[in-house]
């Protein structure tokens, strides 16, 4: 049967018209989305028109196999009747030909409409805010402009049911010549809130226009004339306006309820934020002072006190001070910044930090738990939560943590370079090498990525392409002397260790610092028991580099000494 059936679609032609149809549904369903949001017709218009398309398949076969058209003239087609080609058998054959051609259209449009991201808005809605552009005459206002822009993130961020891209994501496309469409695809939203905002002493012009992803369309925008007093309320005018674009039913509650009713503390504190986001030492510096003087002014600003036990954590990792004394300051702005509110999700991760630092896991964990849970959005909380996972030895909890860190915040060089650790610590050299190199497509000068990737061709046993990649790495700290060092011991250049070393002996004699790192260095080349004094006061010290020694390969060299199982059973790990 299947010979005169075929020969007889042949003849009739259909297979010319269905092809003709295919291609004018194909034309259709590229043009009629766009049109459909520009028209501003009801979502249910697409599936009407894919439907109607559909329905039209076996219409166009019966139609083409009924007539046909000879020198413009419309006229019946001859029947043949060959053998074995009955009625209900050609009528059964018709309609499989024609299920067999709809099916494939219908599933690649419903496919598309899956992972579109109009179409993902509906289940997850979801928002990138760009940083606001400063419209104000004097340019070191930008700190303004940026410090409204991460008002509304936080703010969107804690309206439950959105998601809200990360402000170190959506700050790395400041300045960048890329289209509101680009923006979007990179992240992964489905609408984008852009902006400006002009200063001129206390008046404030604040304009915003919120873009849908799909089309490029304008689905809100608005402008604001307001005195600056009332920053508090136009901020949260603003995320509600956003919100009520994007979702009606998420304003079942206040968006943004302000920490301090000074003006100044507040602004004080964006600027603050502004430069601790930048996390070099002097503009953690400039941060802590500018959230001292917002609590100068309202010593009951809770935001502010999160702000500084932040700082001076960092300036225990970053900036050279024993962590001990930097603790001991940050704990007191941590403690009080719960007190004044104990639903923040900074000071709660802030705490965190801390009882890692102290080698206390389970308050760790319960407290950056507790960190997620106030707000779901804050990717620092997973990024800490899977730093924490690492050192216990947890790797896929860790790695789930580092992935959803990664998810709200993709354009941040420091939680991608996460990623690329844990794989390390792991074990999986090649893994990591991958992640760490992705890290500095991202952010090619970033220190940390330079510095583990060569770590990591060294423990791959490529040593070349690990002292390689050390030569790219500018200046000269101590952490780039010292995993250089590490490197060349790897390779057997135990002399070029040997040198380094002697660099790194003369700063910690005159700083007191590095205790760790010259202790796991003693360790590599086989001088254990000038490691275990230094890594005893690094323990004292609450030296942040000491805190992957249960499962970093760094540490290898020294286990199975007894000495080493004793400090794991100090720092609670064994």
């Amino acid at each position: 049967m299947a010979v005169p059936l075929i020969a007889e679609l042949k003849r009739r032609r259909v297979f010319r018209a269905l092809a003709g149809y295919a291609i004018v549904t194909f034309a259709v369903l590229q043009v009629i989305e766009p049109v459909m949001h520009g028209l501003h017709l009801p979502d249910w218009t697409l599936s009407f028109a894919v439907l109607a398309l559909a329905v039209g398949f076996p219409l166009v076969m019966i139609l083409a196999w009924i007539f046909d058209v000879n020198a413009g003239v419309i006229e019946r087609t001859v029947p043949l009747r060959p053998e074995g080609l009955n009625r209900m058998r050609l009528l059964l054959a018709v309609a499989g030909v024609a299920a067999a051609a709809v099916l494939p259209a219908v599933a690649w449009h419903y496919a598309r409409a899956a992972s579109a991201p109009g179409r993902r808005a509906r289940a997850f809605p979801s928002i990138a805010v760009l940083p606001f552009v400063n419209m104000s005459v004097a340019k070191d206002e930008e700190y303004f402009s940026d410090g409204i822009t991460e008002e509304v993130i936080n703010a969107l961020a804690n309206v439950e049911g959105l998601r809200v891209v990360s402000r170190t994501s959506a700050f790395a496309y400041k300045n960048r010549n890329l289209t509101v469409r680009q923006i979007a695809e990179e992240l992964a939203v489905d609408t984008v809130l852009e902006g400006s905002v002009r200063r001129d002493g206390k008046a404030l012009r604040l304009t915003a226009q919120l873009i849908n992803a799909a089309d490029g369309f304008h689905l809100w925008s608005q402008t604001y004339d307001r005195e600056l007093k009332n920053l508090f309320t136009l901020e949260n005018e603003l995320a509600r306006a956003i919100t009520e674009a994007l979702r009606p039913k998420l304003l079942r509650q206040p968006i943004l309820v302000p920490g301090t009713q000074s003006e100044e503390a507040h602004d004080l504190y964006l600027r603050g934020r502004h430069f601790w986001a930048k996390r070099t030492i002097g503009d953690l510096k400039e941060a802590m002072g500018l959230f001292e003087k917002a609590l100068a002014i309202d010593p009951d600003y809770a935001l502010a006190h999160a702000g500084l036990a932040d700082c001076d954590i960092l300036l225990g990792e970053y900036g050279g001070s024993r962590p001990v004394d930097m603790l001991a300051k940050a704990r007191p702005h941590a403690y009080r910044a719960l007190e004044l509110d104990g639903a923040l999700a900074e000071a709660h991760a802030s705490m965190g930090l801390i009882a890692i630092y102290d080698y206390d896991w389970s308050t760790a964990e319960r407290e950056l738990g507790r960190a997620i849970e106030l707000r779901a959005s804050y990717a620092t909380a997973h990024q800490w939560t899977a730093i924490l996972m690492v050192i216990l030895g947890r790797f896929s909890e860790a790695e789930a943590a580092a992935k959803r860190a990664l998810e709200i915040d993709p354009a941040s060089p420091v939680v991608s370079n996460l990623y690329g650790m844990i794989l390390f610590e792991s074990r999986d050299y090649e893994g990591a090498i991958a992640a760490f190199r992705k890290t500095l497509e991202l952010n090619p000068g970033f220190p940390p990525s330079q510095e583990m990737l060569g770590c990591a061709y060294a423990a791959a046993g490529k040593k070349a392409e690990a002292l390689a990649q050390l030569d790219q790495i500018r200046g000269s700290a101590d952490e780039h002397v010292a995993m250089r060092a590490w490197v060349l011991a790897a390779a057997g250049d135990v002399e070029g260790a040997r040198g380094l070393m002697r660099q790194l002996e003369r700063q910690h004699a005159f700083q007191g610092s590095n205790a760790a790192v010259l202790g796991g260095l003693y360790g590599t080349l086989g001088e254990k028991d000038r490691a275990f004094p230094l890594l005893d006061q690094a323990y004292a010290d609450r030296d942040w580099m000491l805190r992957d020694l249960k499962v970093s390969p760094l540490w290898d060299p020294l286990r199975g000494d007894a000495r080493f199982t004793a400090l794991l059973e100090r720092m609670r790990l064994q």
